[in-house]
């Protein structure tokens, strides 16, 4: 298990990976935004399994900007991250939630509890990638076998068609899909209603 930790505080960063490495995970430790970003980019080819993430980091790249270059890159968006920062407001948790993560630690934290919530995520993880009727991108799933999309964890209400037309355009996600093709897959070459139904 890799693991990505982005923590400036040295005292509390070296007692993570230690702990970590003690459970039998690779840490790589990024103490501020940039660092980090560089090893994600560093890194690609063999992805991150999690990311430990504090919020407040030096600089101008704080959690926050690490979460959303995270979400937006297609390599790393499905990464669980886990932010682990002293800012325990609802408002910061709501965001940090918000934004992309897939938990939020407040510190000071116990570091049983932080380690039994990175098995929960990378367990999660593991069942999606065992699962080949399920497919994701960003906040969208569908379950094919259930015939269902849900998107944040709410199920959408989608007409049959409505359906056809999203897994279509989830087999291949950043791909431009025609009318034609659409056209073509789901209403079949027989179709002879208006291109823009």
């Amino acid at each position: 298990m890799k693991i990505l930790l982005v923590e400036d505080d040295v005292k509390l960063g070296k007692a993570t990976s230690e702990l970590l490495a003690y459970e039998g995970c690779t840490v790589d430790w990024a103490q501020d935004g940039a660092e980090a970003a560089a090893m994600v980019k560093e890194s690609l080819s063999a992805s991150y399994d999690i990311v430990l993430l504090d919020w407040m980091l030096p600089g101008d790249h704080d959690g926050i900007a690490v979460l959303k270059e995270l979400r937006q890159n297609e390599k790393t968006r499905t990464v669980p991250v886990i932010m682990l920062t002293a800012k325990a407001e609802e408002l910061d948790r709501v965001l940090g939630l918000e934004v992309g993560a897939d938990d939020y630690v407040t510190k000071p934290f116990s570091f049983r509890e932080m380690v039994s919530r990175v098995r929960a995520q990378l367990r999660r993880t593991q069942w999606e990638k065992d699962d080949p009727t399920v497919r994701r991108y960003g906040k969208l799933t569908i379950f094919l076998n259930e015939h269902r999309a849900a998107a944040d964890g709410k199920t959408l209400n989608l007409s049959p068609k409505e359906y056809d037309i999203l897994c279509k355009l989830m087999e291949k996600p950043n791909w431009v899909v025609t009318r034609e093709q659409l056209l073509s897959s789901i209403w079949g070459d027989e179709y002879e209603g208006e291109m823009r139904t």
